[in-house]
């Protein structure tokens, strides 16, 4: 029987403590569990701008294009409500404009021709100019007419 009481006394022992540093394993933890949650809710910020370099540099190629397109846009409306130029002249500087934006080959380059057609819509040219302008840019090729018809539209 003595025994059993040292067995008994023992297990009661061993069971108190546990349940006594339990409860202050389970206070601990929660403590440590808050401080995840307010470190991982003042981490969202910097993850957050950690990746807006990436977007913005997406956008910052989007703005390039942007920005040529509208300098061809301009410069297309400025030209022919002037008409002091031949077509040489203008594709002359379109080169030179391409060339400031870092474009090495503008008849190549579709936002070229969206900015033509949007130079020619701002001028406000009737249909049989805009046509005339758009057969001799475009060189038959189906791709160039379709970009200076969107052009027309923004």
């Amino acid at each position: 029987m003595n025994r059993f009481r040292t067995f008994t006394l023992a297990t009661t022992i061993a069971l108190g403590t546990t349940l006594i540093s339990g409860c202050s394993f389970s206070t601990s933890s929660e403590s440590s569990s808050d401080s995840i949650g307010s470190l991982s809710d003042s981490s969202g910020g910097i993850f957050k701008s950690a990746s807006s370099p990436f977007t913005s540099s997406s956008d910052s190629s989007r703005n390039k294009r942007d920005k040529y397109e509208t300098d061809v846009a301009d410069y297309t409306a400025t030209f022919v409500v002037s008409s002091s130029g031949t077509l040489d002249s203008f594709r002359g500087h379109l080169s030179e404009l391409a060339e400031s934006h870092e474009i090495t080959n503008w008849e190549t380059d579709r936002n070229t021709y969206v900015g033509i057609g949007r130079g020619l819509a701002k001028a406000k040219l009737g249909k049989p100019q805009i046509s005339a302008f758009t057969e001799s840019l475009s060189d038959n090729e189906p791709w160039k007419k379709q970009a200076i018809e969107e052009g027309l539209k923004k």
